[in-house]
């Protein structure tokens, strides 16, 4: 399809997490994809691990790479240089792989607002983690995903939970009291969007089964899943919408809520079931589902992403004591041994909706209106070092067969040229 010359310019940044099944084991790097230009650059980084969110500062010219190896990581947004990194651990230690600041709020171009441990802090961009003020604490068990209302008064906050049981909670944080109130919830939620204009805030539940309770190894559940609507100031749930267990909308990621005024739409990264799922806010009923995959041939050719995913998930889970997980993965995946889609936004203009799917190193851009493909890229696959006779590993690199490993992504309005 030929390019619109009228479509505004922006840059979708992604975090990517590497070639693994897990995405909290791998690689931590960075991707830039720029519109109208179709064009791309992506950045991995020594020294870090796990990458997982992107979090860009109001000028947009800094990103905060959320990550699970316990440090802050600041990026050029330009350049994709590493502008600075420091531990967390020295302000409180981790020891758990999974407690880690993973999700920010930029406060200002200076600021920004992290959890570390227990607490929420605000800290400054230069010198990179330097504590402006403790907020106090946020009373999860790990916070994750944090989103604010628009006047910064109201924080909602996703719990990964504890490496023992489910977490089934989110809290809502009043910044002016610096107190936090806890909600139950019928299914553990990692993943939060707040509406642009109300304190209204959305959750999506993110189900998975255990082995023998241990919460650090463990597959999808093929189950029911929930979205829940919260009033934030008296955080309360105010609405649910709740899906039979074949409805494609497992693993959910990036959630980006849509509102021009006119209409009101929530749309779902289903990192389980390849689609993108937009809710219709106003009813809190109706839905439209899109499958995110390539052509069959590029998905039938991708062989070492698909062997490299089945010997990672017998690590996982044993074929012979806990074939369940297995059978629950499969369904979520609706037979793939791939996984779907962790990362969609929508245009700032609203015109379209880009998204892409992790497991099959694809993306691509519709139409938002109509959930029409006009855009769609195969992206290149990861490089390793390889070993040689004379060391452990030579300077040049191979290609790996295996994905860059998208997750949570941001979006950037760019101006006209």
């Amino acid at each position: 399809m030929a390019r619109d010359s009228e479509d505004q310019p922006w840059s979708w940044f992604v975090a990517l997490d590497g070639g693994e099944l897990n995405g909290l084991i791998g690689k931590a790097g960075l991707l830039r994809f720029d519109w109208p230009e179709r064009r791309w650059d992506h950045r991995f980084y020594d020294g870090v691990s796990s990458g997982h969110n992107v979090t860009l500062s109001p000028r947009g010219d800094r990103a905060l790479l959320g990550n699970f190896s316990q440090q802050w990581v600041l990026i050029d947004t330009e350049s994709l240089d590493v502008v600075d990194r420091k531990t967390t651990m020295g302000l409180q230690p981790a020891d758990y792989p999974l407690r880690a600041n993973t999700h920010h709020l930029w406060v200002d171009d200076a600021t920004f607002i992290g959890a570390v441990g227990d607490n929420l802090y605000r800290f400054r961009a230069d010198p990179l983690g330097e504590v402006v003020e403790d907020l106090g604490p946020h009373r999860l068990w790990n916070a994750h995903e944090l989103r604010w209302t628009a006047d910064q008064r109201y924080i909602l906050m996703g719990d990964l939970g504890p490496e023992n049981t489910g977490a089934r909670q989110v809290a809502v944080f009043d910044v002016n009291s610096r107190q936090s109130e806890l909600i139950r919830l019928p299914g553990t939620v990692w993943h939060t969007c707040v509406h642009p204009q109300k304190p209204v805030g959305y959750a999506a539940s993110y189900s998975f089964v255990p082995d023998n309770e241990d919460y650090v190894s463990w597959s999808p559940a093929y189950g029911r899943e929930y979205l829940f609507e919260i009033d934030l100031p008296t955080a309360t749930v105010s609405r649910v919408w709740s899906s039979e267990a074949a409805f494609p909308i497992h693993l959910n990621s990036d959630l980006e809520l849509y509102h021009d005024g006119e209409e009101t739409k929530l749309y779902v990264a289903s990192g389980g079931s390849h689609t993108v799922v937009e809710v219709e806010l106003k009813t809190f009923r109706d839905s439209r589902v899109v499958e995110v995959v390539p052509s069959w041939w590029q998905r039938f050719i991708q062989f070492r992403q698909r062997w490299y995913n089945f010997s990672s998930g017998l690590m996982r889970a044993s074929a012979f004591t806990n074939f369940h997980m297995i059978v629950h993965a499969l369904f979520v995946s609706g037979g793939r041994f791939f996984d779907g889609v962790y990362c969609a936004r929508v245009s700032p203009d609203g015109k379209y909706l880009i998204a892409g799917n992790r497991g099959y190193n694809y993306i691509r851009v519709m139409r938002r209106d109509t959930l029409q493909t006009v855009y769609e890229q195969q992206l290149p696959t990861l490089r390793r070092l390889v070993p040689n006779d004379k060391g452990p590993y030579r300077a040049r690199t191979e290609d790996s067969g295996l994905h860059l490993g998208f997750h949570h992504s941001e979006m950037l309005a760019r101006r006209s040229s």
